[in-house]
């Protein structure tokens, strides 16, 4: 008997400390800078099921989006800001992507002649891109109207740069929807994540852990190429972020000074986060590579 009541008081004491530790869960208001073509269904899906748990969202889109319906919705709200392109503009540099991607893969022998057509295709998405920041950071009424709303969160596709740049502007937090870039450029120069090539593959690479000497050859190469093409057709986003903030900026410091505002801990105990019980740690440095 006395047993019995002994491990009754521990299980009552174990519940009364779980009672103790739970607290209130609030829902978040996210803004979504988002990115056309496959990379908005992706981004649609984690939307879907943060909506199915009571959060709600405003996501900006252009005048000339081609996948993105802006049907207002009770948890979807949409605000559309006009551009000076077409949606041809768009629709042609995703098929030209994609073209490329599928259907002229980079061998040995060709690896060059894809990259160097890439990059061309880079170059006109991110014109594409400065003109859709452009508008929405110089359009007053849009931007005093998003700063009032009180969003929690920003979240973000980093294929389609000024996300981060907007999120610093409103003083929010940011999230990217995609967990890595390709042959991890910008986890190694923002984030310094140790990725040797000979036996790290890269992001994309195709490669995996288990590399033979030619492989690992490759491996090598891919980095360096993937090194040329950030720095050749995104490194001038550093002069477009330091006319935005009004001072000299870096895109990487930017990136990390965005990170680590997503890991304040802005939210009260209780918070969605922490009722998943998920810690998250980010290894950043002010130094760029």
């Amino acid at each position: 008997m006395a047993m019995k009541t002994t491990s009754s008081k521990k299980y009552l004491q174990l519940l009364l400390f779980q009672v103790v530790l739970l607290g209130p869960v609030f829902c978040g208001k996210i803004l979504v800078w988002p990115t056309e073509g496959s990379h908005w269904l992706n981004m649609n899906v984690i939307i879907q099921e943060l909506i199915r748990r009571g959060h709600s969202f405003t996501i900006l889109v252009s005048n000339a989006t081609l996948y993105i319906e802006p049907k207002p919705k009770a948890t979807e709200k949409f605000e559309t800001y006009n551009v000076s392109f077409t949606k041809d503009v768009p629709e042609s540099l995703i098929n030209g992507i994609v073209d490329l991607w599928l259907n002229n893969r980079p061998t040995v022998l060709t690896f060059w002649q894809f990259y160097k057509e890439l990059g061309r295709l880079s170059v006109g998405w991110q014109e594409m891109n400065k003109i859709m920041c452009d508008a929405v950071l110089t359009n007053r009424e849009l931007m005093a109207r998003l700063q009032g709303s009180g969003f929690d969160l920003l979240l973000s596709d980093p294929v389609t740069p000024c996300g981060e740049l907007l999120a610093l502007k409103l003083g929010i937090p940011f999230v990217y929807s995609l967990r890595f870039s390709p042959a991890f450029t910008l986890e190694r120069h923002c984030g310094k994540i140790p990725t040797p090539p000979s036996y790290t593959p890269a992001a994309l690479s195709e490669l995996t852990d288990h590399m033979s000497f030619g492989e690992r050859v490759k491996n090598f190469v891919s980095y360096h190429l993937q090194d040329y093409v950030f720095q050749s057709y995104w490194g001038h986003w550093d002069i477009y972020y330091s006319k935005a903030l009004g001072k000299p900026s870096d895109t990487s410091l930017l990136i990390i000074q965005s990170v680590l505002m997503t890991c304040r801990d802005r939210n009260p105990p209780g918070s969605q986060s922490q009722e998943r019980g998920q810690q998250e740690f980010v290894i950043t440095s002010l130094k760029r590579g």
